[in-house]
């Protein structure tokens, strides 16, 4: 009954698609993200770990990312079978719905790097959100209840690095990451009928609002990384994200009728239980940047990088909630549980990225710019609301201001997602309907609705998208 499951999320976390959303630090912000080889701050621990080798002495960085995050969707009409006369269906219409939540004030950065002394060395402790849209937050009533009501996701990434340096020729580096969730929570409308061939694709007498919360508070993972310079004016840098790990929740469900009195009961061979966990794959990733630098006097006037980064996100076939044999009751009617899968089927991505700096003012006034593609992670048959999964184009400019050992660096870049519109016939993204009779292949006429013939329920991804992001960065910078 519940399934109320979730079509997951997380999403305050590296520049890609999936769960993540645009770039950390403002001076990587800045450039849209092209940083793999140039990777000269703290957010080379993310970056390119081998970049450290090249900081001397200590640099402290604190920053953050200010972000408006919108989301809309529009439902397609459709024809509404739980409101007929005469056995013809009524024609229901959905208004927009937006993001209620698009404001996001904390997405930190903090850490220090030092080379303790050390000439080919660096290392560096670092704390840190990976970038990306926190909380949405949506009408229990509007069009797309049946997808998500809400999602409140809190990411954060504990990492210690080490890197090593050849002269100025090569480096080689590594992060180690600790990824603590210590919050995450999903809710969506269910219609948990237990009749058979019912159908209500717009609502129902027994909709619930389901919610999963939970929280994960540890996962492994680690970054390789290198960088070489054959010419002085050539810097090559790849890196990767090798560890194919995953986050699994240990949540608690509760499932709320919106319009029934009586209460829904949740029991584990016959006792009262709501435990549950839920399973999120995370990418592999590899990053490779080529870097031109321009120097005069021994000073880079300014540098261009073109980068590519490709994500295996086609690891994320489904989300999955392992309810360990819950049933849930509900008007005497007992339904197993079981697992819920959430089919995704995304698919693997790649960014291109273009940015560079260049010096306005030698070690006063730093200026940069950058654009970036990413390749959708759905097709438009799992489009949803919980990610926004299209393809995206980025643009993003920013400044550091240099007083000294300080530096204060800001960024603005504006994501957004192209156009998306699903129809009903391609949309693959379906009503749950843990209480239903219809089993596969969905097409006895005694147990499923005649109108949905061949699928388990109600379509209800069919619709327009629109999402966008407009992120602000603030970094401040002591190097001593």
């Amino acid at each position: 009954m519940a399934g109320f499951a979730i079509t997951l999320a997380l999403a305050t976390s590296a520049q890609g698609q999936g769960y993540y959303a645009g770039t950390k630090s403002a001076r990587a912000a800045g450039r849209a993200g092209a940083f793999t080889a140039k990777a000269d701050d703290l957010s080379a621990v993310e970056y390119n770990p081998a970049g450290l080798s090249r900081l001397r002495g200590w640099t402290l960085q604190l920053g953050n990312r200010f972000s408006y995050n919108m989301v809309s969707f529009e439902r397609a009409s459709t024809e509404d079978w739980g409101n007929t006369s005469g056995g013809v269906p009524a024609t229901a219409s959905f208004g927009r719905v937006d993001n209620a939540m698009p404001w996001q004030a904390l997405d930190p950065l903090i850490g220090v790097a030092t080379d303790f002394g050390l000439e080919d060395w660096g290392f560096a402790l670092s704390a840190y959100s990976p970038p990306g849209t926190a909380r949405l937050a949506f009408p229990t009533g509007g069009g797309q209840r049946y997808m998500m009501v809400e999602r409140d996701a809190r990411i954060l990434v504990y990492a210690a690095s080490a890197s090593w340096k050849w002269k100025e020729l090569f480096g080689v580096g590594a992060s180690l990451q600790w990824v603590h969730v210590p919050h995450l929570e999903y809710s969506l409308v269910v219609d948990a009928v237990p009749f058979a061939r019912q159908a209500n694709p717009v609502s129902s007498t027994f909709d619930m609002l389901s919610t999963v919360r939970g929280s994960d508070p540890f996962t492994f993972n680690a970054i390789l990384g290198a960088w070489v310079r054959p010419v002085p004016f050539l810097e090559v840098g790849l890196s990767g994200q090798i560890v194919p790990s995953q986050i699994r929740t240990r949540s608690t469900l509760d499932v709320s009728p919106i319009s029934l009195t009586e209460d829904v009961t949740l029991t584990r061979d016959g006792t009262p239980a709501n435990d549950v966990s839920l399973t999120l794959p995370l990418p592999l990733t590899a990053r490779g940047g080529v870097r031109y630098l321009h120097e005069r006097d021994g000073r880079t006037v300014f540098d261009v990088e073109l980068d590519v980064v490709y994500q295996t996100w086609s690891r994320v076939s489904d989300f999955r909630l392992e309810s360990g044999d819950l049933a849930a009751t509900l008007s005497g009617q007992r339904v197993s549980i079981g697992d819920i899968v959430i089919d995704k089927q995304w698919r693997d991505t790649v960014a291109v990225l273009l940015g560079g700096d260049y010096a306005a003012l030698p070690d006063r006034v730093t200026v940069r710019a950058g654009v970036g593609y990413e390749s959708a992670v759905a097709r438009p048959s799992h489009a949803h609301v919980d990610f926004a999964s299209g393809a995206h184009v980025t643009g993003a400019f920013g400044a550091s201001f240099l007083f000294g050992s300080f530096e204060l660096a800001l960024s603005y870049g504006y994501r957004h997602q192209l156009p998306l519109s699903v129809s009903e016939q391609e949309g693959r993204v379906y009503q749950e309907t843990p209480g239903s009779l219809c089993e596969p292949p969905y097409t006895d006429p005694n147990t499923c609705h005649p109108a949905y013939s061949g699928q388990p329920s109600p379509t209800v991804n069919a619709g327009h998208y629109v999402a966008f992001s407009h992120m602000a960065g603030l970094d401040l910078l002591h190097r001593f």
